[in-house]
């Protein structure tokens, strides 16, 4: 009796020992995961290498995109790629509304913003702007080709003409309606990208719209459309069709460092070469 207690205290204790053992196994791996992870992260960390907060509208086409792959693409992006490897920066994309941009970059959530953005007085006033511009084009009317009432803005009264709320165009022809008020323009608010308004114009959506020259050249190369484009002689009461870069009011700093890789990839012909691959042309400002 006294030896069948013995055997089974004994297998008792070996059974505890073996758990412990295991324990101990199981202990030790977590340490060593633990420690793999704070390792990783202070590697990345000692590199150097910032990562900035962008904030994109994800349109219009080319400026910034997302193409058929489900990747960001376009202009904008493949000019501050460039520019993030002068600074040795990491970028994160983050598409959002237009104007949506502007609230996360008064809340923080950005360190900056981009999206064929033009200065106003009233966006002056409460964001720092890059010092120079990284595009420039010009503000156009547009037809479709069979319409031959339509040559300047005087004959936009009681037309369809999309815009985005908010944007250039549409403030400007909200402005036009308040002293046109008897033969008001019909704005078609929409948030589709100005590509896809330039396509609906072409179906007859539209009688007309009011758009950069680079996005209409960019639907007639893309479709084969044709449309008639007219010069505007006061379009820089529309938009002064330049593009920059805006960050908070008071990061200076940034600012400064992005203003440097920016004209870096100017003097080098890295700017004018991206813009030649999504436009077809330099649209790059001369100092």
């Amino acid at each position: 009796m006294k030896k069948n207690l013995l055997k089974i205290c004994t297998g008792i204790m070996s059974a505890v020992l073996l758990v412990g053992a295991f324990a101990g196994c199981s202990s030790s791996s977590s340490t060593t995961d633990n420690k793999t992870e704070d390792n990783a992260a202070t590697d990345e960390a000692a590199d150097g290498e910032r990562t900035l907060v962008v904030g994109v509208p994800g349109t219009p086409k080319p400026y910034n995109y997302v193409d058929d792959s489900g990747e960001l693409v376009g202009y904008e992006i493949d000019m501050l790629n460039a520019m993030a490897e002068k600074m040795n920066v990491k970028l994160d994309y983050q598409v959002t509304e237009f104007e949506s941009m502007f609230a996360g970059l008064d809340a923080g959530r950005y360190d900056l913003i981009i999206g064929n953005i033009s200065k106003k007085p009233e966006r002056e006033e409460k964001y720092l702007f890059s010092t120079e511009p990284y595009f420039k084009n010009k503000i156009v009317l547009v037809t479709a080709k069979d319409n031959t009432d339509i040559k300047s803005i005087d004959d936009l009264g009681g037309k369809r003409v999309p815009a985005g709320s908010g944007r250039a165009n549409a403030l400007f022809m909200e402005t036009y309606n308040e002293q046109h008020p008897d033969n008001p323009i019909d704005i078609q608010y929409t948030d589709a990208d100005a590509s896809a308004a330039l396509v609906d114009l072409y179906n007859g959506r539209y009688d007309a719209c009011i758009y950069n020259q680079t996005y209409v050249t960019g639907v007639m190369d893309e479709y084969g459309y044709e449309y008639n484009v007219y010069e505007i002689p006061n379009a820089d009461e529309i938009e002064i069709p330049e593009a920059w870069i805006l960050f908070s009011k008071d990061n200076t700093e940034l600012r400064d460092e992005m203003d440097n890789a920016l004209a870096e990839i100017k003097a080098d012909g890295t700017l004018s070469e991206i813009s030649v691959k999504y436009f077809g042309e330099d649209y790059v400002p001369k100092n």
